[in-house]
Parts: structure tokens; sequence; C-alpha cells
């Protein structure tokens, strides 16, 4: 068999452009949880706009999106608008998992938890960081809620709150997570009570 040159220049490339194919499916198709979760955060202070998708519901007090970030595996994602204070603040949630066995709902939750503490998130040009508290679930008390915030955000995420939980609703455990904008600071509303 005689050498080709040509052919195995042309080898080579067709090689290179499988790869590369390969390469743009595979992170265009499977984004990471981690990453899809930081799009979501990251869109927080614009009103999720560039991630609000066709409108599913409305009634007088909200109004339903779709979500064009729904992270590998969950069930339902949305982004729900409402009314505060004459103007529209947004929430989006979505469900990691639904099932009856409370140990794989548990196992869920706490790796949720995990892939998002700790996460770094670009706002402009600066990094901050989320943090929390695991709130460690147990079967008898049928619930588990988990909440994160940036370190030291600067003003348009002051009022960013993440939210890991864990909930029965008969028959099944659910495990969601929530990116919405707490009304009040917990001081806030301390100084409010007294």
């Amino acid at each position: 068999m005689k050498y080709h040159p040509l052919a195995a220049l042309a080898g080579a490339f067709l090689l290179s452009l499988s790869a590369i194919a390969q390469n743009r499916t595979s992170s265009d198709v499977s984004p990471s949880f981690r990453g899809d979760v930081q799009k979501v955060v990251a869109d927080f202070a614009h009103g999720f706009s560039s991630i609000r998708g066709r409108q599913l519901d409305h009634d007088p007090q909200t109004i339903e999106y779709a979500s064009l970030v729904r992270p590998e595996g969950s069930k339902e994602t949305s982004i729900t608008q409402y009314s505060a204070h004459g103007k529209p603040v947004y929430s989006w949630q979505t469900v990691l998992l639904r099932t009856e066995d409370y140990a794989d709902a548990a196992k869920k939750y706490k790796w949720a938890f995990g892939e998002l503490k700790g996460m770094n998130v670009r706002y402009v040009v600066d990094q901050y960081t989320l943090e929390g508290k695991l709130d460690k679930p147990d079967e008898s008390r049928n619930f588990a809620s988990s909440e994160l915030r940036l370190a030291h955000p600067p003003e348009p995420l002051r009022k960013l709150k993440v939210r890991v939980q864990l909930q029965y609703e008969m028959p099944e455990w659910k495990v969601s997570i929530m990116v919405f904008e707490q009304e009040k600071e917990d001081d806030e509303m301390a100084e409010h009570m007294d």
C-alpha cells in the first residue's frame, strides 16, 4: 500500500471535524447542573429576561413562563412573575426529583445543596460565592429547606436567595430549587416585629 500525503491530510481533517462536532454537541446538549443554575442566578438582577420563555399560564396575581434553562434531569421548570409594591418580581423554580423513596430524595437534596454551596456567580466583572448551611433532612419532619445567599453581594443581588427544598407531598417526596427575591432581610423583619 502506497502512502498518499493528501489522503493522510484529508483523514486528519475529517477526524478533527468529527472531534469538534462531538465537543460542541456534548456541551450544548448536556450542560452541567451547576452551570445551568449559574446562568439562572446570573440573570436574577434582570428578572430572568434572557431565560424567560413563552407564557404558560396567567391569573390575576401571577404569570407563569417556561424557563429556557432547564437543569439536566429536572421534571418541571418555570419562572413566575408576581407584583410586589407595584413592580414585577420574578422567581425561578425547578423540580429535580419526585419519588416515593425517602432515601433517594434525601440523597438528591443533599447533592443539590452540595453542588450549589460555594458556587461562584459572575455579575458584571466580579464573582460572588453562594454560602449557606444545610438543613439536615429528617423523614419524621416531612420537610427540609436550605437557603443560600451570595457573600458580600452588590446592591442588585442583595435580595437574591436560593432555596433547596425537600418536601413530602402525598404520596411522594419532592426535591426542588428556587431562585427568588426575598422581600426583606431577616434582621429588617426582626426590627419590624419589635
